[in-house]
């Protein structure tokens, strides 16, 4: 049976065949199976807004003779909001503690960076601040880190 690609953000670990100079090992890529998408192909980042990637359309539809390459790669979580499950130390002296809440993101090539929330001083709104330096954490470690939170996203005012 062929391999059933989901949607969803991956890193690579092999080259895709017939893409081999655009798509490498070791990099972040999306994979959408919608509409124009179908039945598979890859998206690549193309610029970083507030730690989430967008992803330059319209992508490489991926050859059904890809011989594997789907199972080569890695899925990875959702880059959004999360808690922390447990303390979190890195460096000489950093510390997050037991659920604070963090921003999930990865760099280029698909390595995990966490973003502490944090609250500005002087509070002139009711916002928490990420900022755009964060922790690099090993993928192996990040599922026994985090849980993922649930928020309301408020809709479009351009679209009214």
């Amino acid at each position: 049976m062929a391999f059933q690609y989901q949607p969803g953000i991956y890193k690579t670990t092999k080259f895709l065949p017939g893409h081999e100079a655009t798509v490498a090992p070791n990099m972040l890529i999306l994979i959408r199976t919608d509409a124009e998408f179908a039945p598979a192909s890859v998206l690549l980042p193309v610029n970083n807004i507030q730690n989430q990637w967008r992803f330059q359309m319209p992508g490489v539809k991926i050859p059904s003779a890809s011989f594997g390459w789907g199972e080569s790669l890695v899925k990875l979580p959702h880059e959004g909001f999360y808690r922390l499950t447990r303390e979190f130390t890195f460096g000489d002296s950093g510390r997050w503690l037991k659920n604070a809440i963090v921003q999930l993101g990865y760099t280029r090539g698909g390595d995990p960076i966490l973003f502490i929330a944090q609250r500005r001083s002087p509070l002139v709104s009711n916002d928490l601040f990420f900022s755009d330096k964060g922790v690099k954490v090993e993928f192996n470690e990040l599922e026994k880190m985090i849980e993922a939170l649930t928020w309301y996203q408020e809709p479009d005012k351009k679209a009214n």
